[in-house]
C-alpha cells in the first residue's frame, strides 16, 4: 500500500493553520467507497475498562485499527474523526495517543467535551469515517 493516499487537503488561510494533526477540509476522490465506525470506547475485550485516561485512549485506537483492518483499511484510510471527551483536561494525552496511531494522515476532525459517555467509566469515545480510495485498473495490463 502507498505511504499516502490521494486525499486532498485543504487548509484555506482564512480558516487559520490547524492546531493539531487535522486538515481543516479533507476531499476524497469520486468513486470512494467510505466506511463509517461506530464510537470506539476503551472497552476491553473481556468487558473491563481500564482506569487511566492513555489506557483508554491506546484501548480506543486499537479497536478503531482492529475495525478498519476488518474491513482491509488502514489509519490512513480515515477522513474524519470525531472525539468525545468528558474532561478537557485529557485532550493533550489523547492528541499524542491519535498522533501515534495516525501517522502522517491528516484528516477532518471535531473535538467534543461532553458530560458522560454511555458507561460511566468511559473517559472518551472516538468516532472515525474512512474511505477507500476507487483502484483504477489499466485495461491495457494482462
Amino acid at each position: 500500500m502507498a505511504d499516502s493516499l490521494p486525499f486532498a487537503r485543504h487548509n484555506p488561510p482564512a480558516l487559520g493553520a490547524p492546531l493539531g494533526a487535522y486538515s481543516q477540509v479533507l476531499e476524497i476522490p469520486p468513486g470512494s467507497a467510505t466506511v463509517f465506525l461506530s464510537g470506539q470506547t476503551p472497552i476491553r475485550e473481556d468487558g473491563s475498562v481500564p482506569d487511566d485516561f492513555e489506557t483508554q485512549a491506546e484501548r480506543v485506537w486499537e479497536r478503531i485499527g482492529i475495525a478498519l483492518a476488518a474491513v482491509g483499511l488502514d489509519c490512513r484510510h480515515i477522513c474524519r474523526v470525531v472525539t468525545y471527551l468528558v474532561d478537557p483536561a485529557d485532550a493533550p494525552v489523547h492528541a499524542r495517543v491519535r498522533a501515534r496511531h495516525l501517522g502522517s494522515a491528516r484528516p477532518a476532525s471535531t473535538g467534543l467535551v461532553v458530560r458522560g459517555l454511555f458507561h460511566p467509566a468511559y473517559r472518551l469515545e472516538v468516532e472515525v469515517t474512512a474511505a477507500r480510495p476507487p483502484v483504477h485498473h489499466d485495461p491495457r495490463a494482462r
